[in-house]
């Protein structure tokens, strides 16, 4: 190969900072009192970050807080200025250091404010302080990194916000979506309305819901084959959630109405494979004006008539965590469990109350002796671990002993039916 067809790829891996400082000085319009004040500011600054997260009398903190800076106004340049260094440098000439420095740390409150997670009640994974802790020095975000987190973020409050909407719609009180998938919410509401009903389903009533559709389908069903729900149901859906809703709209009819039309499916085993899906109101909402109900029924409720230990200890779990009891959770379900447990602890007496007051007689002792000396030693070992950060133990010990719905075992069925 000649030497005229040769060539040398340059990569400038300089924080935003250094580049719209060098190209401004470079350039002139950034002159030397100006750098001068810079360096002023910079340290002060740095002793006040390094404060803030350690001590500024060590040399190890106080490096970190230089790098903790430059990260915040990288991040706060580029944003800002588009990426323009002529627009950067002069940003710098016209503003104070710690002006820039402080606009960056306002964006990471700003992303940190916003959900992580679309689950009601659902805890933060990280204090605000741990968050910037991280994203200033151990991982400090890239432009294209914070843009797509944000935008995931505002997502989740989108979806949570629109299953706000629904939930009003049909006076389901804010009380009854503790540590519920927002696009659950979603999902039934439109499946509801596709029904002709007007409010929230139990569990049986969710059958029923079902019942219904299939009824319905041989009338609704297109010159193509498939069943459809019509994009009117969702008319009076706000212009700021009808993005979300139409999209779980498309997503219920991909992969839910081709079973509930398909007949040769069971309606139990229909409701088994696709209520995870689905917010299911708690049997306790129902109207019930019978006093003496018997405690066996209030088992019943519970347990869904499931009588193995791994749906008896996930509903133990949610009940400990002051959640909707369920015999079967998703991931994101039980690692909201392991946020609340951690940041509240386990309510052990609420489960053993339950057993008391709801078990079968002969069965109180055998399971309080599950609960109190089987499973929640191991449990508070494995879910109160704050070492364990990304959940890695705490998801393989509920997997091992509660029905934790996988998502590639679902995405799974869902492709064999």
């Amino acid at each position: 190969m000649s030497d005229n067809n040769r060539s040398i790829a340059t990569v400038d891996k300089r924080p935003f900072f250094e580049k719209a400082l060098s190209y401004g000085a470079q350039n002139g319009l950034i002159d030397h009192a100006k750098c001068q004040a810079i360096i002023s500011d910079g340290a002060k600054g740095s002793v006040q970050i390094a404060n803030f997260f350690g001590a500024s009398h060590l040399h190890t903190d106080l490096d970190n807080a230089r790098k903790r800076m430059v990260n915040l106004i990288s991040l706060f340049l580029e944003e800002t200025c588009q990426g323009n260094l002529e627009k950067a440098a002069t940003s710098l000439r016209d503003n104070t250091f710690l002006s820039h420095s402080r606009g960056g740390n306002e964006m990471l409150k700003a992303l940190h404010a916003l959900p992580d997670c679309a689950v009601f009640g659902d805890v933060k994974s990280q204090d605000l302080k741990s968050f910037q802790d991280e994203r200033t020095l151990v991982k400090p975000f890239t432009l294209s990194a914070y843009r797509k987190e944000r935008q995931t973020r505002e997502e989740d409050a989108n979806t949570l916000a629109a299953a706000t909407w629904f939930a009003k719609s049909m006076a389901l009180p804010r009380s009854a979506l503790e540590f519920t998938s927002a696009e659950t919410v979603i999902r039934s509401a439109i499946l509801v309305r596709a029904a002709g009903a007007d409010s929230f389903p139990n569990r049986n009533a969710f059958s029923t819901l079902l019942k219904t559709l299939r009824e319905q389908a041989t009338k609704q069903v297109t010159v193509a084959g498939k069943l459809k729900i019509a994009k009117k149901l969702l008319d009076d859906v706000p212009d700021e959630y009808r993005k979300i809703s139409d999209k779980i709209r498309r997503e219920i009819e991909k992969h839910d109405l081709p079973q509930i039309a398909n007949s040769a499916i069971a309606l139990d085993e229909l409701r088994n494979t696709v209520e995870l899906r689905y917010f299911v109101r708690e049997s306790g909402m129902d109207d019930v004006d019978e006093f003496d109900t018997l405690m066996s029924e209030e088992w019943r409720k519970v347990t869904n008539g499931k009588e193995d230990p791994f749906s008896r200890l996930t509903a133990f779990l949610c009940i400990a965590a002051e959640t909707k009891a369920k015999t079967i959770i998703s991931e994101t379900e039980a690692k909201a469990i392991i946020r609340q447990v951690r940041h509240h602890g386990f309510n052990s007496e609420a489960v053993a109350d339950f057993i008391t007051t709801a078990a079968p007689f002969e069965m109180k002792e055998n399971l309080l002796a599950l609960w109190e000396d089987e499973f929640l030693p191991e449990a508070s070992a494995y879910l109160l671990d704050e070492d364990d950060i990304k959940y890695i133990a705490a998801m393989k010990f509920l997997k091992e002993n509660c029905n934790i719905k996988h998502k590639a075992v679902a995405a799974e069925k869902k492709k064999a039916s």
